[in-house]
């Protein structure tokens, strides 16, 4: 099968050239998966999300928020954002060092949305999300929602051919340790 992906020399930060952005029908889209063991950048997935957010082992607290029990220490969310993204690194970092895990931007990860899936720490080391669904998780809360959705346990979900100001990404790599 001929490669269907762009040469990476036409790539361009110009949109216009990008083409129709798939929908959740997609079946490039919907067949991706995560290659374990590789040391790519990606996606978190939600319990990765999740564990980085909390501040991993040993955090200094089981906080609400990524870092904290006080909102507005380290989230940007409707009521201190001005209706606005800022810059990262303004609010305090958590237990990590990692800012803005909590408000500013929803942040997608990895796994697929299902109303019927949830995870605990206790199913496996590092379990992955439901094995289908359309919409993706979307985790951290942002500017246009309220403190509620900042906390480090809140999940929400969309279709990820919906773009908005609101939403992000961040992402990860995993470590490489020799053996």
């Amino acid at each position: 099968m001929p490669n269907a992906w762009p040469d990476p020399a036409s790539y361009s930060t110009d949109t216009t050239t990008w083409g129709e952005v798939p929908g959740t029908d997609n079946e490039r889209w919907n067949n991706v998966k995560v290659a374990t063991g590789s040391n790519g950048y990606r996606l978190a997935t939600e319990a990765q999300w999740e564990y980085a957010a909390r501040g991993g082992e040993g955090s200094p607290g089981n906080y609400t928020y990524s870092g904290s029990n006080t909102v507005g220490e380290v989230a940007w969310y409707i009521e201190n954002s001005g209706e606005m993204t800022h810059e990262v690194g303004k609010k305090t970092a958590n237990g990590l060092g990692l800012y803005d895990m909590s408000g500013n931007v929803y942040e997608w990860v990895w796994d697929r949305y299902a109303n019927n899936y949830s995870y605990t720490g206790n199913d496996r080391p590092d379990p992955t999300g439901a094995s289908s669904g359309s919409d993706r998780v979307l985790r951290g809360g942002s500017w246009v929602y309220s403190a509620g959705h900042a906390r480090s346990a809140f999940r929400g979900s969309i279709d990820p051919s919906r773009r908005h100001v609101s939403r992000g990404f961040r992402l990860v790599r995993p470590s490489l340790t020799a053996e």
